[in-house]
């Protein structure tokens, strides 16, 4: 049985260990603002393709995953499926690209804001990030 458990346990940590998450932030909003975004890299270790299919927040009941596209001469955010990262590759997201949408915000994000985030893959994996710092991005 104790080998078994082992197993178990060694299997899952093979395959959190698949994917890892480096320089997480989430954007800092103005006042009354009802929108933010998570940026962060994600890195694929493994010898497949892994998609990110889906993300949940602590500040809001609603995010999506997003990108933006030109669609007659003009760059546009669009919600996407999800967001593949190539086997042993690394996928970025960052502003003006592919990022995590959060939508109808319970609060203004300040730089005093800690939030959580919960990343789905189509592995069956989960990724849960705590106490992601905020940051001011300047356009």
């Amino acid at each position: 049985m104790k080998k078994i458990l082992s197993l178990c346990m060694l299997a899952t940590f093979i395959l959190a260990n698949e994917i890892t998450i480096e320089d997480p932030y989430v954007r800092q909003t103005p006042p009354n603002s009802k929108t933010t975004a998570f940026f962060l890299e994600l890195k694929n270790n493994s010898d497949k393709d892994i998609k990110l299919v889906k993300a949940q927040s602590s500040l809001s009941d609603t995010t999506e995953i997003h990108d933006h596209i030109m669609e007659n001469g003009k760059k546009m955010m669009v919600q996407i499926p999800q967001i593949t990262i190539k086997a042993n590759s690394s996928t970025q997201l960052k502003p003006g690209g592919k990022h995590i949408m959060v939508l109808n915000l319970k609060e203004n994000i300040t730089s005093q804001t800690k939030a959580n985030l919960t990343l789905y893959f189509d592995d069956n994996s989960t990724i849960e990030l705590k106490d992601i710092s905020s940051r001011s991005i300047k356009k």
